[in-house]
């Protein structure tokens, strides 16, 4: 079951499979033939950086370019920093002295020159340069088209790749180390014990003394509910524990787990995870309320104390809307309530780069907040450090562009079908009597119709009246608002085309609907069932899938002690 029992025993059990990682060394960006970034300082070169380039730059500073314009090359660092026959375009940590900078302020030069850039994405450019520039490793030939030297995923060995990491293989229960110990009663309670107690001993480290039954008392406390104890409780704990210590541990934590506010103090948690906001945000829309964005947040509150199992609470998330259950199809709010970018202007363009990203932030969520890892850097490019193509990014991104969000009402058919029959009959009557007498409609001539104007006959008078009171009737007798939801729902089921460059107007092959290859080989099954979430779903879920669960219980670890195990 999901986190009651994870949470507090459990999770040890497959997070020890996981194993460790190193993290990249933060060191001052500079000139140098092979700097060194951040994974951070990669992945805002990827969200912020490259799709900019990508779509306003490369047509006519790349590679790919039909003609290269002012010798200028913008698809690599190096080029950039060479510059071309203007100069330097970027002078590394020096958005002042870059060219680049000056030509998106039009500051001399006007560049891109039908249009300037978003000022938020000037301040990215400005912020990319000021940290040193960074930019992936080259997985390119340079001077040879990116189409030309890309990855050949036909001769990929993803059999191969599956054994070359540990996070890409099942999660295998790991045998438990034998340990001695002078204290079996203190230092070995569990099997958890067993792995600290070994790794202890091979560090040469000797384990501190229990504590204080008072402290104990408090870390159960917060770490359950966020919430010290009060004093009584405290004392009621204490007293228990001088009778015996185990027993009094394990009746406060089950107590606590009972406790409403075990889901409050864990589902914040994962709100955190589904960027929760009862504001959506996206192009134009700024801090537009969703009204009934709490439901989705009671609903994870919810899920954490009824035990949901891990399992459900992932699939509803994903494709709880087609189960034809509403309470479900909240659950779908992981999605719904997340960015739904409108265009900025009517061009084709415009409405374009707002699709693309609405559908960037569902792949995102999606890779980042279940699987852990950063598949929306598969936008314009296979991915430049995990075995992810291009292709693979909108095989899931069709499947979201075959979704969309919906206000769902949470009452039986009949009650939505009385109240939508009431919604009619006031339009219909609203309608009528606005229209009423059909004698002259000159609008923009008021003049005309008044002088034309003709009084109402009798009879259209009494039958004007009978309409009026009617409406009022209808509008006194008005049945109550229906509860709303924001949720995903289905709206097709055909395949995407891989966007070139991450521009949705320039397609390449097909990318049929399915899982990503990593986990699935070579030729995984796509998906048929309408946009493929349910069959998503069950891929994510699926028990021989390596990432669901360590992640999910990585998240857990690094809320009880601070830092995740990698």
């Amino acid at each position: 079951m999901i986190p009651k029992l994870l949470i507090v025993v459990g999770g040890f059990i497959a997070a020890i499979a996981i194993g460790e990682v190193s993290s990249a060394v933060d060191e001052t960006p500079a000139v140098v033939d092979k700097p060194t970034f951040t994974a951070e300082q990669i992945e805002f070169f990827e969200a912020e950086i490259r799709p900019v380039l990508v779509q306003h730059c490369y047509d006519c500073h790349s590679t790919d370019a039909a003609e290269l314009q002012a010798g200028l090359y913008v698809d690599s660092r190096e080029a950039m920093i060479k510059g071309g026959e203007s100069g330097t375009a970027v002078v590394v940590g020096k958005p002042a002295e870059s060219l680049l900078i000056s030509a998106v302020k039009y500051n001399g030069i006007e560049m891109p020159p039908d249009r300037k850039l978003e000022q938020r994405q000037i301040e990215a450019l400005t912020k990319w340069v000021e940290m040193g520039a960074p930019w992936p490793e080259a997985t390119s030939t340079p001077g040879t088209p990116a189409a030309e030297s890309r990855q050949d995923w036909s001769k990929f060995d993803w059999a191969k790749a599956q054994q070359s990491h540990w996070a890409w293989q099942s999660v295998r229960r790991p045998e438990v180390p034998v340990v001695s110990t002078v204290q079996p009663s203190t230092d070995v309670v569990n099997p958890i014990d067993n792995f600290v107690t070994a790794r202890r001993a091979q560090a040469g480290l000797q384990a501190v003394a229990p504590a204080a039954t008072h402290i104990l008392a408090r870390r159960i406390f917060v770490d359950l509910t966020g919430i010290p104890p009060t004093p009584e409780q405290n004392q009621a704990f204490t007293m228990a524990a001088a009778i015996d210590r185990q027993k009094a541990v394990e009746s406060l934590v089950e107590q606590l787990l009972n406790s409403p506010m075990y889901g409050q103090r864990w589902a914040r948690h994962w709100l955190d995870v589904a960027r929760f906001s009862d504001g959506r945000g996206g192009f134009l829309e700024g801090d537009k309320a969703l009204d009934d964005a709490w439901r989705y947040r009671d609903w994870v509150v919810d899920a954490f104390n009824r035990d949901l199992p891990i399992n459900e609470f992932i699939r509803q998330q994903i494709a709880g809307d087609l189960s034809g259950d509403p309470s479900q199809a909240v659950a779908t709010g992981f999605f719904a309530l997340g960015p739904t970018y409108q265009s900025d202007g009517g061009d084709p363009d415009s409405i374009a780069q707002s699709r693309a990203e609405t559908l960037d932030d569902r792949v995102d969520i999606l890779t980042r907040g279940l699987l852990g890892i950063t598949g929306s850097c598969a936008r314009c490019h296979d991915h430049k450090f995990d075995p992810i193509p291009q292709q693979d990014y909108y095989s899931l991104a069709g499947i979201f562009n075959n979704s969309a969000t919906h206000d769902l009402p949470l009452a039986t058919a009949d009650v939505v079908k009385r109240f939508r029959d009431h919604q009619h009959a006031v339009e219909d009557l609203n309608k009528k009597i606005k229209t009423f007498p059909k004698r002259s409609r000159n609008e923009k001539n008021p003049a005309a119709e008044e002088a034309t104007k003709e009084e109402a006959t009798p009879e259209e008078q009494t039958q004007l009246d009978q309409w009026k009171a009617e409406l009022t009737e209808l509008q006194k007798n008005a049945p109550p608002a229906l509860e709303t939801a924001h949720t995903l729902h289905e709206t097709g089921h055909d395949d995407m085309k891989v966007a070139l460059r991450g521009n949705l107007l320039k397609t390449g092959d097909v990318a049929p609907r399915r899982f990503l290859r990593i986990f699935s080989g070579a030729e995984p099954t796509g998906y048929t069932k309408g946009s493929g979430r349910e069959e998503l779903a069950a891929s994510i879920v699926d028990p021989q899938n390596p990432l669901t669960v360590r992640v999910f219980v990585n998240r857990i670890w690094q809320h009880h002690f601070g830092a995740g195990l990698v």
